[in-house]
């Protein structure tokens, strides 16, 4: 073979081992051209929602002068973390219209990814605490009163910050996160990985991002469901015997009234495992298939084939949890509810004030001192 030749032949070689972002050396011919209308559409209407819902939270936890509340710490980090996220979107949405071309530099590639990633993790470590303090409101009353404080919750968010904080740091200071494609030009961001990074900092964060920001919350809340659901049943159990056994009136109320706080708490906790199943589960398990790939651990190009489509499927998924968050809200806080000034119904705020007017006209000294007035 000529040298000509073999010079042609190697520069084949090399262009089909770089030709695509996030392919493994020796795969070629991926592509998910759909992305390029999906992902704008999606975080253009994910931007709006998320704006208007966590935006509007926002503006009630401070309005009320609840955001320091012990109950709504969690609430309010998770309501920043999201707000932060959305304000991304439209980067993103020009990102993926021109097919995958980052036009806005190095340092905003950066920033990008890095609200990427806080989301991503965030959301997830924020809606742990969540699970976790209305468990332990359900199962061990006296433990939560004793941490009421709320010092304690303001420590653990500052925490949650802190690892996120020095994640991303370790990530984007080590290298740059933009590439051109070889085959386009275009300026990737956020992928189209080296193998040299891959075998570094690449599959080290994404491993350790899944083991503490997702495998973990997920077991936490999985576990919290079910545990909730046996304090409810047990609950009920006891609703039946006191009822049959001749209970007081004030005490069954009582235990209706804590019925009430655990079939609450057991909503809101199943409604942040259906959002980890949904929005979080496919990104992550597709995710660790492809670093795992990419590590050498699993081998096949058809692998790779599959799991970069998917990644765009999963990434639009992930980024519904910032328009699903605020239904949390709604069910984890104990004053916040959405009228029309808020995006509902207005009806939920009268309710209250209609309550007490009614309880104020049946009773005696109250209806003597209107018609007195009168």
């Amino acid at each position: 073979m000529s040298s000509g030749a073999e010079e042609s032949t190697a520069h084949l070689i090399n262009f089909t081992q770089s030709n695509y972002s996030n392919v493994s050396d020796g795969c070629a011919g991926e592509s998910a051209d759909f992305q390029y209308l999906l992902l704008p559409i999606v975080y253009s209407v994910v931007f709006v929602l998320a704006v208007a819902g966590n935006l509007t939270a926002l503006v009630h936890f401070l309005r009320t002068r609840s955001a320091t509340h012990p109950s709504h710490i969690f609430l309010v980090n998770l309501c920043v973390i999201d707000l932060l996220f959305a304000l991304t979107l439209p980067f993103n949405v020009v990102y993926h219209a021109r097919q995958n071309d980052w036009p806005f530099g190095e340092a905003m590639c950066k920033i990008n990814g890095s609200l990427f990633f806080g989301n991503l993790y965030g959301s997830s470590l924020f809606l742990m605490l969540i699970s976790l303090d209305r468990y332990l409101a359900v199962a061990h009353p006296l433990h939560a009163l004793r941490m009421r404080n709320p010092k304690y919750r303001i420590l653990l968010s500052c925490l949650v910050w802190v690892v996120l904080a020095s994640v991303i740091l370790y990530l984007t200071l080590r290298g740059p996160l933009t590439r051109p494609f070889p085959a386009t030009g275009h300026i990737a961001c956020m992928e189209n990985f080296s193998s040299k990074s891959w075998r570094g900092r690449i599959s080290a964060v994404s491993l350790l991002a899944a083991a503490l920001g997702f495998f973990l919350p997920l077991l936490i809340i999985a576990t919290c469901y079910p545990l909730i659901a046996c304090k409810l049943l047990a609950h009920v159990q006891v609703m039946e015997r006191g009822g049959s056994g001749g209970t007081t009136s004030s005490a069954l109320t009582a235990h209706h009234v804590t019925g009430r706080v655990k079939k609450k708490a057991l909503r809101m906790v199943l409604l942040v495992l259906g959002v980890f199943l949904f929005c979080f589960a496919p990104y992550h398990l597709n995710q660790l298939v492809h670093t795992l790939h990419r590590m050498a651990v699993l081998s096949g190009c058809s692998l790779i084939r599959f799991t970069y489509p998917a990644r765009r499927v999963t990434m639009a998924l992930c980024s519904l949890n910032s328009c699903l968050d605020p239904v949390v809200y709604c069910l984890a806080s104990e004053n916040f509810h959405w009228d029309r000034r808020n995006w509902c119904c207005g009806e939920l705020r009268l309710l209250p004030w209609l309550k007490q007017r009614h309880q104020n006209r049946n009773h005696p000294i109250t209806n003597t001192n209107l018609q007195q007035s009168a």
